[in-house]
């Protein structure tokens, strides 16, 4: 299985609303690009207001699907929208993909 996890650092007093245009973009466009599985986490100690965005796939492949829907999806005047406002409220993000393994094997 693999994971990707974004984490975002918000402006100062702006995790909340970066949250809630992530969970809005999930739930309009999730399931069109094949996330099955994802989940969403804010701080409670650590740096303030980060936020990160965990999403499942089967594999590399699954993956590798995700982000050429993605990449569409880019190219749109909706994602354009969307993406403006996340920028006002966005100090930094960072992308990581991971593979994971269960234990006991």
């Amino acid at each position: 299985m693999i994971v990707e996890r974004l984490t975002f650092k918000a402006q100062y007093g702006q995790g909340d609303a970066l949250a809630a245009l992530f969970r809005e973009f999930m739930e309009t466009h999730g399931k069109t690009l094949g996330v099955t599985s994802g989940r969403m986490y804010t701080d409670v100690t650590g740096a303030m207001f980060t936020l990160q965005l965990e999403m499942e796939f089967e594999d590399l492949a699954s993956y590798a699907a995700f982000m050429a829907a993605d990449q569409q999806l880019y190219t749109t005047q909706e994602f354009q929208d969307w993406f403006g406002k996340t920028v006002s409220l966005t100090k930094s993000g960072e992308r990581q993909i991971l593979n994971v393994t269960t234990y006991p094997a």
